[in-house]
C-alpha cells in the first residue's frame, strides 16, 4: 500500500494492507495499491503501472501472479494491471468490470476507501 496522494486514513491503510498480507499468506498472489498526483514523465497510466508493477517486483517471478492497483485521484485516472500468470485469470475484461462497476461508483461518491476495499475483495473472490 502506498498512498502518495494520501487519499486514505492510517486506519484505512492498516485494514486495506491487512486484507492484501492475509490474501498473500494464503496464495502467494501479491496484491499493491497505489495512490499518486502525478504519472510523469509518462502520459499513460497503462504502461506506467506496467513497468511499476515490474520494477517493483509485485508478484513471484516464477507465477508472475501479481496485481498492481494504481490511481490518481486528481488526474482521475484508475488502472489495474495484472501479471501474466494472472492474466488467465482476472483478465482486462473483468477487470474492467470491477473497475466499472464496483470502485469508479464509490469514487464518484468520494468514498476512495470503500471504492478499493470492495473492488479488492471483488478482485480476489475472482482470483482464484
Amino acid at each position: 500500500m502506498n498512498d502518495y496522494e494520501n487519499v486514505f486514513t492510517n486506519e484505512q491503510i492498516s485494514e486495506l494492507e491487512n486484507i492484501i498480507r492475509d490474501y498473500e499468506k494464503k496464495t502467494t498472489n501479491e496484491i499493491c495499491v497505489v495512490s499518486l498526483k502525478s504519472i510523469e514523465p509518462y502520459n499513460d497510466i497503462s504502461l506506467y503501472a506496467t513497468e511499476l508493477a515490474n520494477n517493483w517486483g509485485i508478484g513471484k517471478a516464477e507465477k508472475d501472479n501479481g496485481l498492481i492497483i494504481l490511481f490518481s485521484k486528481s488526474l482521475r485516472s484508475f488502472r489495474i494491471s495484472t501479471g501474466y500468470g494472472t492474466e488467465k485469470i482476472l483478465t482486462d475484461e473483468k477487470c474492467k468490470k470491477i473497475i466499472d462497476e464496483i470502485i469508479i461508483p464509490e469514487f464518484k461518491k468520494g468514498k476512495y476507501h470503500s471504492g478499493i476495499k470492495n473492488g479488492i475483495m471483488k478482485l480476489i473472490a475472482e482470483w482464484k
